[in-house]
């Protein structure tokens, strides 16, 4: 039996996103509308419930059979980021906040 295809980048709904130091939260069920470029992560009770929006070049690597996503960056630079907000200034923001290209400038540690 071919084992299964791995999900779209898109269908990352769920996982589990995980700092270099702990969890973090789950990818947002609606992440598909953030585009390829940023993932969208419900941080749920640890961080009071908000929610963040983190570059893409911020991913360490993904694991789909346990359906993790591994960042590069710690969990007070997931605590301390911009809150998501709909709106290309705040896609701005977070391009300085996490640094390019990847993702250990700004005020990311």
């Amino acid at each position: 039996m071919a084992p299964a295809e791995p999900p779209e980048p898109e269908d990352l709904g769920g996982y589990v996103v995980h700092a270099t130091d702990g969890d973090v939260g789950k990818v947002g069920q609606d992440d598909r509308s953030t585009g390829d470029r940023y993932l969208l992560i419900a941080t749920g009770p640890w961080i009071f419930g908000r929610t963040v929006l983190v570059p893409a070049t911020v991913i360490d690597h993904v694991d789909h059979r346990s359906q993790a996503v591994y960042l590069r960056c710690t969990r007070d630079a997931i605590r301390d980021a911009p809150e998501y907000r709909e709106d290309r200034s705040h896609r701005d923001e977070l391009d300085v906040w996490y640094g390019k290209p990847l993702g250990l400038g700004g005020g990311a540690p």
